[in-house]
């Protein structure tokens, strides 16, 4: 049997997607489904490209929101967070830690969402990131991923920074926390959500700084009639923990 162009292009970009988020990014079509997306994993990238120096502590704590706007005739969802950030230096250019996200949805349901990263600086100006991460929304449990990369200002003695970043995250919708032996279609719809993120730190202190951010992306999902938008607020405070070196 051969397939059509169009057919052909289809297939390349789902092997794309899964090979970019390691295969977290599933679902079943069906003809409508206008729940909350399967949970992505933390979007906020708090912060421009640098990582946390090695014996140091980058640590955030900060709140927002975030809005799932699937076509008509669906309604529009999203949330409030309350987020936490632990990074620790490990090298001049690498950091590992962990993001957690707590939601208040839209829906009525509570639920929290954790992910392990790691976070590459190439450069003074530009860092790369990728995730692994599960949640559980009180309506349903879900595996994602994502990779970002990172550009930006980076002036410690400066009272201003910005930066921007483009994310790529993925979720599938699971009856158990990390999807293993996932046969059945009772879950939430999963979803691939490309986010493109601006945002400001302003320097309160020497190790202290106040981080804002908005951010724009779209939601594709095969259970979903059509693509959908994906809104990102985020406010809070870095905090830079540890003895400094000599």
């Amino acid at each position: 049997m051969r397939l059509s162009m169009a057919a052909t292009h289809r297939v390349l970009a789902v092997i794309f997607a899964s090979m970019v988020l390691g295969g977290v990014a599933w679902a079943e079509p069906s003809s409508l489904n206008c729940e909350l997306i399967a949970s992505p994993p933390p979007m906020a990238t708090f912060g421009g490209p640098a990582t946390a120096s090695p014996g140091r502590t980058e640590l955030g704590i900060g709140v927002g929101g975030y809005g799932e706007l699937p076509p008509t005739p669906c309604f529009h969802g999203g949330g409030t967070d309350w987020f936490v950030r632990w990074r620790r230096g490990v090298s001049q250019h690498i950091d590992l830690g962990f993001d957690l996200v707590t939601d208040n949805q839209t829906d009525g349901s509570l639920g929290a969402t954790v992910k392990v990263a790691i976070r590459y600086q190439v450069n003074k100006g530009f860092r790369l990131e990728a995730g692994l991460g599960a949640a559980d929304q009180g309506d349903g449990q879900s595996a994602n991923a994502d990779v970002a990369a990172t550009i930006g200002t980076n002036n410690p003695n400066q009272t201003w920074n910005y930066y921007t970043s483009l994310r790529l995250a993925g979720s599938r919708g699971c009856s158990n926390p990390f999807c293993v032996g996932q046969k059945g279609t009772d879950h939430l719809p999963g979803a691939v959500v490309p986010l493109g993120v601006i945002g400001s730190t302003a320097r309160v202190s020497e190790n202290t700084h106040f981080v804002m951010e908005a951010g724009l992306g779209g939601i594709f999902s095969q259970e979903h009639p059509g693509p959908g938008v994906y809104l990102h607020l985020a406010f809070g405070v870095l905090f830079d923990v540890g003895r400094k070196r000599k």
